[in-house]
């Protein structure tokens, strides 16, 4: 008894463990899952963040400007006997420290536009982000096409190859001339092609996957993940969702405000600065018995550049500030096309998809029906291998709607949420919303804590308020149905029923179970 209670104890452990590691494992391969380890490998967000932390240091800098600028000279001179000018010390020093107390807004403005470049900065990264998120579902979308051509394709050889077995025998049988083993022979070699061309494209598809991800695929375990987005918003939400949080146009937004500081920066140059400069020196030129002197300036420079180059200089900026403000106009534009093009699209996809599952349903029951027929003698070998073919034809054309709606649909959800989070996997149960609030780093940047510089610079100025990270979220939907439509073998197994059934009638001594297909008469 305790035997049998130890080994159902082990048993219940291992079932156990099992469940836990598919409980983990599940969602790792979605397609939210492979963007974020595109996004984490890829060496073009790596090049974007090391700019955002190149823009961060000019933020540093600017900063700096409001602080005392130390100065420190060493002077040596060699002066004739007769020069009464240089009679005392051959050598001085100065230290100084020059604090500006106006420069009429040149300091604050070029504050405003160093922070409106970081920015840009990220949103130039999220751009990136965007872009090589798409082209994750572009290939991801292939890939999954191809997986698709190729099962179906696969099934339409396996049925053949059961076709041909069957004809020869009815050609020993004298039941079928050998004209019929020719052209289900040739209708074998179409099918064998283009499951050939099924298996390079998905091999193709899923090396250029694997490429973008920096990783090796198993198309077992990824189509385990998939699942197509799917919105109960409707087209004017989404669009307004896109305009809103569109990096590109927030970039071009950034460049503008950036304009106008720079802007600020050209009209401040116009005006003298005035600054307090402190010094301590040693030695004196004049007299060789001095003692340190300690000096207060206060100081009014002007920069005018050469002629009336400012004037023009403002004029200039003026004409990029009014570029920017056309391509936040043109970006507003392409985005809200994009939306309507991808729901339209997305829209006719669904009908499609209905059209295409009712054709193949009854082409299914007609191509068994004829079988039956032609085992009656009532069709031909052409009809049932004519069903057969069109079988095939219409799950590759569901498999391209499928991959169709697959990338439209993840295109509007890369459009109207934000790339600057992590994605946990996604399950596959419909309207379940899952959140992560990790940021997105590439590995190979380390992040350090702050140095004294940046300790004084957080105490002179609050810092910089972060924007809040805003999560993805998906309602998903199983894809179990859609991958069961095209693994279906029924006709298979139901072509080797009838085999089984025909032989039974012809050997009853064999078999005296007859076995008729269900719900067949």
């Amino acid at each position: 008894m305790s035997n049998k209670v130890t080994i159902i104890a082990f048993l219940f452990c291992i079932l156990a463990v099992n469940v836990s590691a598919q409980i983990q494992t599940h969602g790792v391969f979605s397609l939210p899952s492979l963007i974020s380890k595109a996004i984490a490998y890829h060496p073009s967000i790596k090049s974007s963040i090391f700019l955002e932390d190149s823009a961060q240091d000019d933020v540093t800098s600017a900063k700096w400007r409001y602080f005392p600028t130390p100065g420190f000279s060493i002077r040596q001179v060699k002066a004739s006997q007769s020069d009464i000018n240089y009679r005392g010390d051959k050598r001085t020093a100065a230290l100084s420290f020059s604090q500006p107390l106006w420069a009429g807004g040149a300091i604050e403005a070029g504050l405003a536009n160093s922070r409106e470049k970081l920015t840009i900065a990220r949103e130039a990264t999220r751009v990136v982000q965007r872009e090589l998120a798409l082209e994750v579902i572009r290939a991801y979308s292939s890939w999954y096409d191809s997986y698709l051509k190729k099962e179906a394709y696969g099934k339409s050889k396996k049925e053949h190859d059961i076709l041909t077995v069957r004809i020869k025998r009815r050609i020993e049988q004298g039941l079928s001339s050998k004209s019929d083993l020719k052209l289900v022979t040739s209708r074998t070699s179409q099918s064998g092609a283009s499951l050939n061309s099924a298996i390079i494209q998905h091999e193709n598809s899923l090396r250029n996957l694997e490429e973008l991800l920096g990783l090796r695929l198993d198309p077992e375990v990824l189509i385990k993940d998939f699942y197509i987005i799917e919105f109960n918003d409707g087209m004017e939400r989404l669009k307004s969702k896109a305009l809103l949080i569109d990096p590109q146009i927030k970039k071009n937004k950034a460049e503008g405000r950036a304009l106008q500081a720079e802007l600020r920066q050209a009209k401040a140059e116009l005006y003298p600065s005035i600054g307090l400069r402190v010094e301590r020196q040693w030695g004196d030129f004049t007299s060789s018995k001095g003692s340190p002197q300690d000096r207060i300036f206060l100081e009014l420079n002007s920069s005018f550049g050469p002629g009336l180059s400012n004037l023009s200089s403002i004029k200039q900026i003026k004409h990029r500030y009014e570029s920017s403000q056309s391509k936040i106009q043109d970006a507003k534009n392409k985005i809200a096309q994009q939306i309507e093009m991808d729901w339209a699209s997305s829209e006719s996809f669904k009908g499609q998809q209905a059209l295409l599952l009712t054709s193949l349903e009854n082409i299914k029951a007609v191509q068994k029906s004829w079988y039956r027929q032609f085992l009656a003698g009532r069709k031909q070998w052409q009809d049932v291998m004519n069903s057969i073919r069109e079988v095939s034809q219409l799950e590759a054309q569901l498999a391209g709607v499928y991959a169709a709606t697959a990338t439209v649909n993840w295109r509007l959800f890369v459009y109207v949420k934000r790339i600057n989070t992590v994605l946990n996997p996604f399950s596959n149960t419909k309207s379940k919303t899952q959140h992560s609030d990790k940021a997105l780093w590439h590995p190979s940047i380390t992040q350090t804590g702050p140095s004294i510089a940046d300790t004084v610079l957080n105490f002179a100025f609050p810092r910089d308020r972060i924007e809040d990270k805003v999560t993805w979220f998906a309602d998903a939907d199983t894809h179990q149905k859609i991958i069961k439509t095209v693994q279906d073998n029924s006709f298979s197994k139901f072509i080797k029923l009838m085999d089984s059934w025909l032989l039974g009638k012809k050997s009853p001594a064999k078999s005296s179970v007859q076995f008729l297909p269900k719900g067949e008469n």
